[in-house]
């Protein structure tokens, strides 16, 4: 906008010309002498452009200014929430889960960072999401799987992400449980554990059931983890296992 030449009105000197607008100062002739103003935010306090198309223009500039500010405050608000309820943060017993998984599956639930916790199967909430309330930002997703031809007993770790830092399944309303940006791990075939190692199956099988998802302990993700470091073979996979078990043990207030 061509700011010098334009008149301008003060609450206090009135009528004036702005001469000059270098950087962020704006110079301004009035009858008592030169004034200088911080550029544009003067002209949202102080002066008021005689050109009513040009002065819209700046109150449009403050009401943009005065919406960022408030998204900010929002923002900062729910960063200083979030970093809140994660200092008082409660480690609870079993607020891990394993979710059974089809093979097929895995590259979606990857790259949409979304696991479903599928259906309640029974009572007054049949076939609404089943809600993960155990789940919060300590939690582990572990990702297993077993062929349609295999028996149970032959269930495998495919993987296992974090939830992200700001997820808590209580709050949980559309089933989707988010994951971690940075903390993933896909196993690659030949590195996948037996899931059935680190848990009791039934007698005399080991039996899986119709739910989609299973808490289990902080403990037994911990084992599982330091196994998985045993097992891969790749230098990337290594890593990020390594970040992986330092992220939940620091989470988790455990000692590696």
């Amino acid at each position: 906008m061509q700011l010098v030449g334009q008149t301008v009105i003060h609450k206090i000197f009135e009528q004036g010309v702005v001469t000059d607008c270098s950087g962020n100062i704006v110079t301004v002739s009035f009858p008592q002498g030169d004034k200088k103003f911080v550029y544009p935010d003067a002209f949202i306090h102080f002066l008021t452009l005689q050109n009513q198309s040009a002065q819209n223009k700046f109150d449009a500039l403050y009401n943009r200014r005065m919406e960022e500010e408030a998204e900010e405050k929002q923002m900062r608000q729910k960063e200083q929430e979030r970093r809140r309820r994660l200092r008082a943060l409660k480690i609870t017993p079993n607020s891990q889960a394993a979710f059974d998984v089809d093979l097929s599956d895995l590259d979606e639930i990857f790259s949409s960072g979304a696991l479903s916790t599928g259906c309640y199967l029974s009572g007054y909430s049949k076939g609404e999401p089943r809600t993960p309330s155990k789940l919060r930002p300590n939690s582990a997703c572990l990702l297993t799987g077993c062929p349609a031809d295999a028996p149970e007993k032959e269930r495998r770790i495919l993987g296992a992400f974090m939830v992200r830092d700001d997820f808590w399944g209580d709050l949980c309303v559309d089933g989707l449980v988010k994951s971690h940006q940075q903390h993933k791990i896909r196993l690659q075939p030949d590195s996948r554990l037996r899931y059935w190692d680190y848990f009791e199956g039934s007698d005399p099988l080991p039996r899986w059931g119709g739910v989609v998802f299973k808490y289990f302990s902080v403990g037994t993700m911990q084992k599982i983890l330091l196994a998985m470091q045993k097992a891969v073979h790749g230098a990337g996979e290594k890593a990020a296992v390594q970040k992986f078990d330092e992220y939940f043990c620091a989470i988790n207030r455990l000692t590696q």
